[in-house]
């Protein structure tokens, strides 16, 4: 493979990768951290790196078990952000592992997930990308307040002249009697 071939499938990997996490960003209340990028840049890497030298089993299993723990010591991922990973992960090993001579097959593959990636991400932010505006609010957590929807939706109101509105408790203070939330307009 010559620098050219290495470029090219580089580039289409990264070019790719930013496709599928401009659709990933969608949700306002839920964003993939942008350093989630460099995992599929790293997997296209490390395959290039294992097609180049003879290296056993034990490595692939010594890998495995790093970000096996890795994932076990850290935060738990959204759906969203597993998702996005698993994508890439699979583009970047297909960009690197298949065949140059067959580049019209892997082209295929290509926009076959990233098309079905962007439908998926379409269909299910429909909801969220109804709603462009978002503010936090709090509301005053009074001795005979309760958590009915149509109590909250009233104080909210009161704060902002909004009809059409969903909203999120981020945070309920006992300490300072107040309410936290998301108010999506």
């Amino acid at each position: 493979m010559d620098l050219n071939e290495l470029t090219g499938r580089f580039l289409l990997l990264f070019f790719s990768i930013l496709i599928l996490y401009f659709f990933s960003n969608r949700k306002d209340n839920e964003t993939i951290n942008p350093l989630m990028v460099i995992v599929g840049l790293c997997t296209f890497s490390l395959c290039y790196l294992f097609t180049k030298i003879e290296i056993g089993v034990g490595i692939g299993f010594g890998l495995f078990a790093i970000f096996s723990i890795l994932r076990f010591r850290t935060q738990s991922f959204t759906v969203n952000a597993i998702i996005f990973l698993f994508a890439t992960i699979t583009l970047s090993i297909l960009d690197i592992m298949y065949p140059y001579e067959k580049i019209e097959v892997l082209l295929f593959f290509q926009f076959i997930i990233i098309g079905f990636y962007i439908f998926a991400s379409i269909l299910v932010n429909k909801k969220a990308s109804k709603y462009l505006n978002i503010v936090d609010v709090k509301i005053p957590l009074e001795g005979d307040f309760s958590l009915d929807n149509k109590r909250i939706r009233q104080s909210i109101q009161q704060k902002i002249n909004v009809d059409d509105f969903e909203f999120k408790i981020i945070l309920i203070n006992t300490v300072s009697n107040e309410i936290d939330l998301q108010v999506f307009y």
